[in-house]
């Protein structure tokens, strides 16, 4: 699970007393950049983690003839008021050539997305050798929700590098998962007396070093006013994970 996700997941777990929206948003926005940007100087896309569909090397390989293919084109529904890229989800190859997705030519594109109907997409593309192929697809835009894009094959260091991301993520998840928070108990006290809910709190990282100034704290506790009160802790761990603990404070 990727950071941004354990985030979301973090918010929705403590509904009664949740993390600051100002922190969780800069914490989300921090996670995101810091994926994209690791994304972008690898070339690794974490999209792939979980496909089992053939490689871009292996779809070339099966693709035989002088003329070259035109994949993902077939027919596909867009939701009246979706946005529509023609050239989503397609892809190209040929035997000699082997990729050559950037030689597509949309050559005619009447689609409509603001108005109900069938449209179509027509294509063209050329390898090296002067072969070509064209092919026209069909376009719905209806009410129903937008179909999936189809996913352009990742080549076999793409895959891979997909696959070590997965890997690493489950050891970082299954090496985190030994946090330690202690002094979280759920407390009755007075009306009237004190409350810090930093007080006897200590939080343990998976190392064994003390991340308790590392902590936030969302929640407030009303000494004046008997009820039940919720305090969240959140903290992110040294592989850069994040942990969250509730307790409850009852003032009577």
């Amino acid at each position: 699970m990727n950071t941004s996700t354990i985030i979301k997941f973090m918010a929705g777990l403590l509904p009664a007393a949740p993390i600051t929206g100002e922190l969780l948003d800069e914490e989300l926005q921090q996670a995101e950049t810091s994926e994209a940007e690791a994304e972008s100087e690898t070339g690794t896309d974490s999209k792939y983690a979980d496909y089992n569909g053939p490689t871009m090397e292996e779809e070339i390989a099966s693709h035989s003839g002088n003329v070259p293919a035109i994949k993902g084109t077939d027919a596909y529904n867009v939701q009246v008021g979706d946005d529509f890229d023609p050239l989503a989800g397609v892809y190209a190859i040929d035997n000699r050539d082997g990729d050559i997705t950037g030689n597509i030519e949309v050559t005619s594109n009447n689609v409509n997305t603001n108005r109900a109907g069938s449209y179509n997409v027509s294509y063209r593309v050329e390898n090296s050798r002067g072969g070509f192929y064209e092919y026209t697809r069909v376009i719905e835009v209806s009410n129903a929700a937008s179909d999936p894009i189809p996913m352009i094959p990742p080549t076999e260091e793409e895959l891979a590098a997909a696959s070590g991301e997965s890997e690493e993520a489950e050891e970082n998840a299954a090496s985190s998962s030994a946090i330690t928070f202690l002094g979280l108990e759920d407390i009755t006290i007075s009306q009237g007396s004190e409350f810090n809910p930093k007080e006897d709190v200590a939080i343990i990282d998976v190392d064994g070093s003390d991340i308790t100034h590392r902590t936030y704290i969302s929640g407030e506790v009303d000494t004046e006013t008997p009820g039940e009160y919720t305090i969240a802790y959140a903290v992110f761990d040294h592989f850069g994970d994040p942990h969250a603990k509730a307790r409850t404070i009852t003032v009577e």
